[in-house]
């Protein structure tokens, strides 16, 4: 049995936000891959979609470049021969901070030929704005 992508993909996107070393993820990325981290864009730039190997490198790069990754938890995974599905909890502290935020995500990634040709993020984004301005947001109640 061969090695799933998710693990090689895993290890590339770690080694690139941490090391900012992306050949090994530029090996793993189609070159039309379809990238989308959704959340708040106006207040992280380097969420929203992209598409092609450059467009997402260069995502990275600024990822890499706005946060440091500590450590990270997969809460759950799920693996299909070409596709992939994890619960992740992320401990990062943001380039400009001192204090850690922890963050939560959900990722949902195909793959052909051992190519990642598309990611779909989801963020808990309400929790990270919140440990991002260091205070509660308060919203109306809805009746």
């Amino acid at each position: 049995m061969t090695e799933h992508s998710l693990w090689r993909f895993s290890r590339a996107i770690h080694h690139a936000l941490n090391e900012r070393q992306t050949d090994q993820l530029e090996d793993m990325l189609d070159d039309n891959v379809d990238w989308a981290i959704y959340g708040p864009i106006d207040m992280f730039a380097f969420l929203g979609a992209r598409r092609g190997k450059k467009a997402v490198i260069d995502v990275i790069k600024q990822i890499a470049d706005a946060v440091s990754v500590h450590r990270f938890d997969r809460e759950s995974i799920m693996l299909g021969e070409d596709t992939a599905a994890s619960l992740m909890r992320y401990s990062i502290t943001p380039a400009k901070a001192t204090t850690p935020i922890s963050v939560r995500l959900a990722h949902f990634a195909q793959f052909k030929a051992g190519r990642l040709i598309s990611l779909r993020a989801v963020m808990d984004t309400f929790d990270l704005v919140e440990q991002t301005l260091g205070r509660q947001i308060h919203l109306p109640k809805i009746a």
